[in-house]
């Protein structure tokens, strides 16, 4: 997903997502329905990250602030 984000982004642009707190796997349920969780470890993101030309600006594990969910704010090179 990281090239196609990369691809589509500005330079400057700010890119903002949420993740699992470590590498691993969970099921949860949305709107009734089974749904698959599946995250890589914060290691491996700021490789993927870095990789496509962006900075990893903030990552926050569990946030209070997010509903106690893990997550990322990176920003795109300026380029030029």
């Amino acid at each position: 997903m990281m090239p196609v984000l990369a691809a589509h982004a500005l330079p400057g642009a700010a890119l903002m997502f949420t993740a699992g707190p470590a590498a691993g796997e969970a099921w949860g349920e949305f709107g009734g329905e089974a749904l698959h969780h599946a995250s890589l470890g914060p290691a491996e993101y700021r490789a993927l990250l870095a990789a496509q030309g962006f900075a990893a600006i903030a990552h926050r594990a569990g946030d209070p602030g997010c509903g106690g969910r893990t997550a990322w704010l990176a920003q795109a090179a300026s380029g030029g």
